[in-house]
């Protein structure tokens, strides 16, 4: 999702540091010296395509990723040409802390952390009327039966923010996870909007502690929860690619405050787990300037 403050002293040690953890590593031994694909067991094969779950366990394997708790879907191409036009609106809106305006009527508010090494740009909803037009994708995408089995909730999986993520740049891997909870309690998907998007990938850390590459395509989708160690991949495009982003998960209240240290960072309007709406200065207030990465 984002990146560490260059700052912090050894990032991508860091990074791993805070994301390893007993739980998927116990659960991955088997397979990290030996092909996954020939050892596949019948009972542990999941509803999503393509990962590796055992009954009752908070955390999932992908084996073709190597990597933990995180999956591909399809993004719908009509999805993709209908949010064309008003992606490449996005491309201008680039002053940090601004609210911007979309031909449709949605406000964007722009937060941008200038101390990455990116020239990211995080364009979430600005009240709650523009939230519900991204409620309104997520549950378009189906994206909450997928992650429920993984998630305790009680009644259902909820986004609590979405965004128009544009970047053209990154200067340096900083490795993180998005989420600090130890199980999985909240979700994030990135999605390319842009052929651009294609272009400028995310760099990852696999099981066996090794660093690979994923391209992002367009009308596939990365979904990712805790553990998930990443970064935007070192690049230079002369455009801003666009993504989707939605971050999503329990409607529990207990865990807001981990779950809210990465959400409630990146937007200026949010809604909690329990259906309510607050602001990032209000869930400061309550939970002080606490960081997931």
């Amino acid at each position: 999702m984002g990146q560490v403050n260059p700052e912090a002293a050894s990032g991508a040690a860091q990074g791993r540091d805070s994301c390893q953890f007993e739980a998927i590593v116990r659960f991955a031994a088997p397979w990290r010296t030996h092909p996954i694909a020939e050892e596949v067991l019948p009972a542990m094969q999941s509803t999503i395509s393509g990962i590796l779950h055992k009954p009752g366990d908070p955390h999932f394997l992908n084996p073709a990723l190597m990597a933990p708790n995180a999956f591909e879907i399809d993004i719908p191409h009509d999805l993709i040409a209908e949010l064309a036009p008003l992606t490449a609106e996005t491309q201008g809106m680039r002053e940090n802390r601004a609210q911007y305006r979309l031909s449709n009527g949605v406000s964007l508010f722009n937060e941008r952390p200038l101390a990455w090494q990116s020239d990211i740009c995080w364009l979430s909803h600005a009240d709650e009327e523009a939230f519900h037009w991204f409620d309104a994708i997520y549950h378009r995408l189906g994206l909450g039966p997928l992650v429920a089995p993984f998630v305790p909730h009680d009644r259902e999986i909820r986004l609590y923010a979405g965004f128009l993520v544009t970047r053209s740049h990154c200067t340096g891997l900083n490795m993180h996870c998005d989420w600090s909870t130890d199980d999985n309690l909240a979700f994030t998907l990135m999605a390319p909007l842009t052929v651009a998007g294609e272009r400028l990938g995310m760099t990852y850390r696999t099981i066996r502690d090794e660093e690979r590459e994923l391209s992002y395509k367009l009308g596939r989708g990365l979904v990712f929860g805790t553990k998930f160690v990443h970064s935007t991949a070192i690049g230079q495009l002369d455009e801003r690619a666009a993504f989707l982003c939605l971050n999503f998960g329990t409607d529990r209240m207990e865990h807001w405050d981990s779950i809210g240290s990465t959400t409630a960072r990146q937007c200026n309007v949010l809604r909690q787990p329990d259906g309510t709406f607050t602001t990032q200065a209000q869930w400061r207030a309550r939970y002080g300037d606490r960081k997931a990465y």
